[in-house]
């Protein structure tokens, strides 16, 4: 029984022996890995670096405006009768004076020439009634007579052609004639409209804008325009008129602006996305994911030598993927901008400038692409 016993203690020795040579083993062989990651981590970082942009930022407040023309009229006739010519075609450019109706003018050509020829009866009655009155052989009365008729004459003449210009209509000022359903031999009446005439060469814009920018607005202040006709294209203008009240209603105040319009883009009565700049900076700018927000703080890492440094930095305005800082960084400063997960205050790395990115030239279109829904 007792060598039994003693046979079963010597294979528990045994058993824990391999057990624990077994287990030293693995342990030996885990402690490797590890240190080899050790030592990796021990390495320096790889990380891409960049300096500050300088960018323009510009304090600017959005508004909703309609366009209209620098001179707009309906044309109406200053006489009633049939028409004898209609000399535009809706959409000509025309001149200052051109004519644009002519009405059927025949009696008013024949009153003019008998206007004209009361008009020389009176002139010889009173050349006649001159030359006696100088030579004492007709009385005062009669030469004041004879003048009286001259000048009623006259008048009757200045009637007469006035009558025979109203029977032609034509533009008070220079522009682009609208469109017409007239014909000729219509008969129209003074309440007849013709046509409109606007003058597109320069464009203004009607805006609001708070109250409380009255102190900052003045005139000749940059105006960019959008219209949902002309996607990506941006209008250029700026501030011409400032309204002397401020709506009681809304308390808002009134802005006009004029805007060049050579290639007759822009047209009365479009709706405008307008953008007024208030005021413009230059400031350094950063890439909006190389920050990092923690509460009311905005970080970023610097590379300084071989070390990563954290900086605390005061953001404003965003613009196209940057964000504007308003101090905390030096033109020189080298930010981090890749492997920030990674990195910690202290945690050496390699820093390699980024290269700037060359963006290719944009295709040019062969044709106008439609807007949406016909604009």
């Amino acid at each position: 029984m007792r060598a039994v016993k003693a046979v079963l203690g010597l294979v528990a020795i045994l058993a824990a022996g391999a057990g624990g040579l077994y287990l030293t083993e693995r342990l030996l062989a885990a402690s490797e890995p590890a240190a080899e990651t050790a030592g990796a981590d021990s390495a320096p970082l790889r990380v891409e670096t960049i300096t500050p942009e300088t960018v323009t930022f510009a304090d600017a407040v959005t508004a909703v405006g309609t366009a209209r023309a620098r001179q707009a009229v309906d044309l109406l006739p200053e006489s009633s009768g049939r028409i004898a010519r209609i000399a535009f075609q809706p959409g000509d450019r025309v001149e200052a004076g051109a004519v644009l109706v002519e009405l059927d003018s025949r009696a008013e050509q024949a009153d003019l020439k008998a206007a004209q020829a009361t008009l020389a009866e009176a002139e010889a009655a009173f050349g006649r009634q001159e030359s006696l009155n100088r030579s004492g052989s007709a009385s005062d009365a009669a030469f004041q007579t004879a003048r009286a008729a001259l000048l009623r004459a006259e008048a009757e003449r200045d009637r007469a052609e006035v009558a025979l210009e109203d029977r032609s209509l034509r533009a008070p000022f220079a522009g682009i004639i609208g469109l017409t359903d007239l014909v000729e031999g219509q008969v129209i009446d003074t309440a007849t409209p013709i046509a409109t005439l606007d003058d597109l060469s320069v464009i203004e814009v009607d805006f609001s804008v708070p109250e409380t920018l009255l102190p900052r607005l003045a005139r000749g202040q940059r105006v960019e325009l959008t219209s949902a006709a002309w996607p990506g294209r941006v209008f250029g203008g700026g501030i011409s008129r400032i309204d002397s009240r401020v709506d009681a209603g809304t308390r808002s105040l009134a802005l006009r602006a004029e805007i060049p319009n050579d290639d007759r883009a822009l047209a009365g009565g479009m709706f405008l996305q307008v953008r007024l700049v208030l005021d413009e900076q230059r400031r350094l700018a950063i890439p909006e994911n190389a920050q990092t927000v923690e509460g009311d703080r905005v970080l970023v890492m610097l590379a300084e030598g071989n070390t990563a440094r954290q900086a605390e930095i005061v953001t404003g305005q965003q613009q196209d993927g940057l964000v504007e800082v308003v101090s905390g960084l030096s033109p020189s400063s080298r930010i981090i901008v890749t492997n920030l997960h990674r990195l910690s205050e202290g945690s050496t790395i390699e820093p390699v400038a980024r290269e700037r990115r060359v963006e290719a030239a944009p295709v040019p279109a062969t044709a106008p692409a439609p807007a949406e829904g016909g604009g």
